[in-house]
């Protein structure tokens, strides 16, 4: 092979690796670039989250619950599903069933869901059972009332 043959198989080997290597270094700039708007989105989307939570407790308290509920949803929606939020909703489909006789079967679903999640929150399980005494199911009533009781026996032995 004379010179010129190694020459520019050389030149043509170094212009591909140089292809590549920017094509790399392209595509690695655009990433991180979609990296910093993804995390630009989702810390405006938890502060829109926090304003639609703080005008949802402003609802419930002027007892404006459909409303409430539903600012508490784009919340819970915006925030990735947050059960903490959550647990406002069910608080507020509760307050809503004991004040108004209305959703009282979506309190009770979103409190079978939290506390099948957290079974051994003793505030759901009350809140539950503050539920089921006020619709008069004794069957949930009882079945809250065994889980406290599992509940608090477990975490006395703990101590």
């Amino acid at each position: 092979m004379d010179k010129s043959r190694i020459i520019k198989s050389i030149v043509t080997i170094m212009s591909i690796f140089g292809l590549f290597f920017t094509v790399y270094l392209i595509l690695k700039n655009e990433h991180n670039d979609q990296q910093i708007y993804s995390e630009k989105e989702a810390i405006y989307l938890q502060s829109d989250a926090i304003l639609a939570m703080e005008k949802a407790e402003l609802l419930i308290q002027e007892n404006k619950y459909d409303e409430g509920i539903a600012q508490y949803k784009v919340a819970l929606a915006m925030s990735g599903g947050n059960d903490q939020i959550r647990q406002e909703i069910a608080r507020a489909y509760r307050k809503q069933c004991i004040l108004s006789d209305e959703n009282c079967e979506d309190a009770l679903l979103v409190y079978n869901f939290l506390i099948s999640t957290y079974p051994e929150d003793e505030e759901l399980i009350l809140e539950r059972l503050e539920l089921h005494e006020y619709i008069g199911d004794s069957a949930g009533m009882e079945q809250d009332q065994d889980l406290l009781k599992k509940v608090r026996i477990g975490s006395l032995l703990d101590y």
